[in-house]
């Protein structure tokens, strides 16, 4: 495995580990942490979603490939939530899990508008949303936009169209709220055109340490301002905002950087956590809007930093035994129809 498809890789654990701290952090106690994490965690994301894109690949390939790694889990975990919340409705269990969808007709409505919380949209004012596998539809959207850009030339004029696309998005923010998912497409373009070009040894850069400080001030800088919020495109001037999510993803992978080089066992571990990355996206989706784990552990721990500690922990024990499951099942059907 080359180097740079490691630190991706390994990259890929460690968001995981941070996206599950972002959703598990109780955001009104702990407000600027939970922007904090949004700053990091993010950019992170779509850089990863981008680095997919391989640079030989067809159009109809990326096309393909897209669409099983994105947007089957996402209607796949949005048909399992809607029919999660019927069976919570009907049995009367709402005293012990989430019903995230009062009826049927809205989380058909949630799954194909594609926002993840309530609010108002481009069609109608919205009850209730997708939760957090709004994300999968975000990334499916990216990669349709960043295939297109790609078949541009030069790479100048691909910098040109990516930075108006990102204007574009922020822009008609302003103006409708457009779904969740076509929006966050667009203005995490600049993370998806890095992260694709972090494939090519001649285009992409060196990850370096000096910017690790610079990412983590700026961050905290603006995490007092706001949260970097992809969903709505909304962020305190677009242009700042952006190259500070940059610094931020370059101090990122220079985290990472060093971790592959100095803690080889965790990065090893980190590696493994961050395969399938998209089947712990679904899992944790769908965790977070049927399992009130927090409302359990707050019942039972008075101190909050560790009942995040422990709500964190066990999101992700859940994450990794639900996967192996999923992908030894997957393998044994794939074994059995070759057969």
């Amino acid at each position: 495995m080359d180097s740079r498809r490691k630190t991706v890789n390994v990259l890929t654990g460690f968001v995981i580990i941070l996206l599950i701290m972002m959703q598990m952090i109780d955001k009104e106690q702990n407000m600027v942490w939970y922007r904090f994490l949004t700053w990091i965690t993010w950019p992170a994301v779509f850089f990863i979603a981008g680095y997919a894109i391989k640079i030989n690949q067809k159009f109809m390939q990326i096309i393909k490939q897209s669409i099983l790694r994105y947007l089957v889990p996402y209607f796949l975990i949005s048909i399992l939530l809607i029919g999660s919340s019927k069976i919570i409705q009907k049995f009367g269990l709402t005293s012990l899990f989430m019903q995230p969808f009062q009826a049927i007709r809205v989380g058909v409505k949630a799954m194909l508008y594609g926002n993840g919380w309530p609010g108002a949209t481009l069609l109608w004012q919205f009850e209730t949303g997708i939760g957090l596998s709004w994300i999968l539809l975000a990334l499916f959207w990216g990669t349709i936009i960043t295939t297109l850009v790609i078949k541009i030339k030069p790479l100048f004029l691909q910098i040109v169209f990516v930075a108006l696309l990102t204007y574009g998005g922020f822009y008609l923010s302003s103006i409708v709220q457009l779904p969740w998912s076509f929006t966050s497409g667009l203005v995490a373009q600049p993370f998806m055109l890095l992260g694709y070009y972090f494939n090519d040894e001649e285009k992409a850069w060196q990850p370096a340490r000096a910017t690790v400080l610079a990412g983590a001030i700026i961050s905290w800088v603006m995490a007092h301002n706001g949260s970097y919020e992809l969903t709505v495109a909304l962020i305190n001037h677009w242009i700042i905002g952006t190259v500070a999510a940059m610094i931020m993803l370059e101090a990122m992978l220079s985290i990472v950087w060093y971790i592959n080089k100095r803690l080889s066992r965790f990065s090893d571990w980190l590696i493994k956590l961050g395969k399938y990355w998209y089947v712990d996206f679904v899992v944790l989706g769908y965790i977070t809007m049927i399992v009130p784990i927090k409302h359990y552990l707050n019942n039972l721990i008075a101190i909050e930093w560790l009942d995040f500690v422990i709500a964190s922990l066990a999101v992700l024990f859940i994450i990794i035994i639900i996967k192996w499951i999923v992908i030894k099942g997957v393998s044994y059907w794939e074994k059995k129809g070759t057969n």
